[in-house]
């Protein structure tokens, strides 16, 4: 056969080679579902048992480090500015769930069993981490009603319950972009950031002042913003490959 015959055939270009391997990837992996759906869909294959199971000590140490949180925050709330105090004390409950549900895990063996399961890890942590927060937004409703009840009245509760909201969305936040870290490090780092933020109003005065004069109106944007900032970055949390190590028990 003429060798010039091969010249004749026409090659396919840059751009049609991109497409076509663009069409293969598609016919063969199949979109991920958004981050909502496959949240949904994690639950219906495990149920909300499974979820927690082996946690039942974990949320009673969270309750009752909750309720020796209160002790302080209700002698501040009854000699003087109750915003410093339930600044500091908003995320105590999410705080200590989840603190002791990692230790737990890496303690007792069970994330190795979790890895191990056909479905995904960072998915469970990723909805236990909601239901978690969830609950701690509820709760925070109670305690700013009995703080303000404390304080005589004197602060507005509208205030106080936008406040203790916002110090929960902007703590899981700050919770999730921790886990980018390895290791102890992703563990500790936001309620050690937290605490020494929350430590300023409670030490400086005129901070204390500063904090009382933030209108509930910002603070309410403020939990909105976190609260988006959250599911953008727990759509990214679901989504990386690696799996492993102490950061991906965090629930």
């Amino acid at each position: 056969m003429d060798d010039r015959y091969w010249d004749t055939i026409p090659m396919p270009t840059a751009a049609e080679k991109d497409a076509a391997v663009s069409q293969i990837l598609d016919a063969g992996l199949p979109a991920q579902p958004g981050i909502l759906r496959g949240l949904a869909e994690t639950l219906q294959a495990v149920g909300i048992r499974s979820l927690f199971f082996g946690e039942a000590d974990c949320l009673f140490l969270s309750a009752l480090f909750l309720v020796l949180c209160l002790l302080p925050a209700a002698a501040a709330a009854r000699q003087g500015p109750v915003g410093p105090a339930l600044f500091l004390l908003s995320p105590a409950l999410y705080a200590a769930l989840h603190l002791l549900t990692a230790w737990k895990e890496v303690q007792s063996g069970t994330l190795e069993w979790r890895q191990t399961c056909r479905v995904s890890l960072r998915a469970m942590t990723a909805l236990r981490m909601l239901v978690f927060g969830g609950v701690s937004v509820l709760v925070c409703v109670p305690v700013s009603l009995l703080l303000w009840h404390l304080a005589g009245g004197q602060v507005s509760f509208f205030w106080m319950a936008a406040l203790s909201v916002s110090g929960v969305c902007l703590y899981g936040l700050l919770a999730l972009y921790c886990l980018r870290l390895r290791g102890m490090a992703g563990l500790l780092t936001a309620p050690a950031v937290w605490t020494a933020l929350g430590i300023v109003p409670l030490l400086w005065d005129r901070a204390a002042r500063w904090l009382d004069r933030v209108p509930a109106v910002l603070f309410c944007l403020l939990a909105a913003a976190a609260l988006t900032l959250y599911v953008m970055e727990l759509r990214r949390f679901c989504r990386r490959c690696a799996e492993g190590g102490v950061t991906y028990a965090l629930g």
